[in-house]
């Protein structure tokens, strides 16, 4: 056998195994029977609704977890390095005035501006959304976004007073006394409901600039409104209105949440 005749023997082999099985193509009645069994199919296992099973695991908690639970998100976009950095800085801002300052009543004026100021910033920083995604996160949550935010706004302040409320302590030193309390108390709490309220209603750019401008004002101002110290005129009748109109902007939050639900 010469060389052409096994070229053409190995070229059949492989002819033979590279052969090409060709299905019968499915008629129009076995199509449409395939679509209903696919239908069927649907039909009998229906979508998980995760949405659903979320709520429906969020109402079977107790009003107890359901506000523990709300505080630890929170708690958690904040982020605890962020707290703990924050109370530093209030304890750096206490002993530095504190070992500069002679004379207890200038240097408590100058705490109290720090550290309302400071208030500011965390208000800023705690309602930002940190990204699309993030904001998507917040939109969707069981939680509404006045839920969230008003946790946020009790964590800053709670947060905020804990610290301010004691630290006030090694400014005044020996002197201290319920009304120093309260002069730590009253700025803190305005500032944090002015903020909050503001970026509630304006948007958090708007809100911060304009919380931002009221502290400035008062800082320039010669003649103190809201950074009342003990022995000023008008101390107590000066805190009650600023406390009493902190009040009122908290209650607005109020209104706007039963407008929008009576719209829905």
């Amino acid at each position: 056998m010469d060389e052409n005749q096994e070229l053409e023997k190995l070229e059949k082999e492989w002819k033979n195994h590279f052969a090409r099985f060709t299905a019968p193509e499915p008629t129009r009645e076995m199509t449409l029977d395939l679509i209903q069994k696919i239908k069927k199919i649907e039909e009998n296992q229906s979508p998980v609704d995760l949405r659903l099973e979320l709520e429906t695991t969020q109402n079977s908690l107790s009003t107890r977890d359901k506000i523990v639970n709300i505080f630890l998100s929170q708690w958690n976009f904040y982020g605890t390095t962020s707290w703990l950095l924050t109370g530093l800085v209030m304890i750096a801002i206490t002993f530095t005035i504190s070992e500069n300052t002679a004379d207890p009543l200038f240097g408590f004026t100058n705490w109290i501006r720090w550290i309302t100021l400071l208030v500011i910033a965390v208000i800023g920083y705690s309602f930002r959304p940190k990204n699309e995604g993030n904001e998507i996160i917040e939109t969707l949550s069981y939680y509404p976004i006045i839920q969230q935010m008003f946790t946020r706004f009790m964590i800053v302040i709670g947060f905020q007073l804990v610290l301010a409320l004691p630290l006030c302590f090694f400014i005044v030193g020996r002197e201290s006394t319920i009304l120093y309390l309260v002069s730590s108390f009253i700025p803190v709490f305005f500032f944090g409901v002015v903020g909050f309220v503001a970026t509630f209603w304006l948007g958090q750019k708007i809100g911060l600039s304009l919380t931002l401008f009221i502290w400035f004002s008062q800082v320039l101002l010669k003649k103190k409104l809201l950074f009342q110290v003990p022995g000023d005129d008008y101390f107590l009748v000066m805190n009650t209105i600023i406390f009493g109109l902190s009040i009122l902007l908290l209650s607005t939050i109020l209104l706007k949440s039963r407008f929008s639900e009576n719209l829905k």
